[in-house]
């Protein structure tokens, strides 16, 4: 014989998603995968110049997990370009012109040099502007 009750079944709320590093960030969007593309490596190469997993790296590609600063400092390493860069630059986006592909292939001597070309040209639109506000 079964009892049946009218009462409201109750669920219980879903566990909550907790990772055991507090410090793991998740952003939007990042570009692991267009950089590791870029340099031509594989997700085994990476992970173990980068000291993790190629599973993990892999999961971080697809941004199904998350990154520590010193995990993403040292894919920055790996990929030899900053961080912030792997965050925000897609070096496969061949729609918009950039200086990534120059600065790739600059020695550090043109590095340093497009380093005072970029500072030389900024005081000097700096100066412009001056002008043009001034009505020069």
């Amino acid at each position: 014989m079964h009892t049946y009750s009218m009462a409201k079944r109750i669920t219980p709320p879903p566990p909550k998603v907790t990772t055991r590093f507090k410090t793991v960030i998740r952003p939007p969007h990042q570009f692991f995968w267009e950089w590791r593309k870029h340099r031509g490596m594989t997700l085994e190469q990476v992970a173990e110049k980068a000291g993790m997993t190629a599973g993990n790296l892999s999961a971080m590609e697809r941004g199904t997990q998350g990154y520590t600063k010193p995990g993403l400092q040292s894919l920055a390493d790996v990929y030899e370009t900053s961080p912030g860069w792997l965050l925000e630059v897609n070096p496969l986006d061949r729609e918009s012109p950039s200086l990534l592909s120059i600065w790739d292939r600059a020695t550090d001597a043109q590095r340093k040099m497009i380093v005072e070309l970029a500072q030389i040209a900024s005081w000097l639109l700096g100066r412009a502007m001056l002008y043009i506000l001034a009505g020069v």
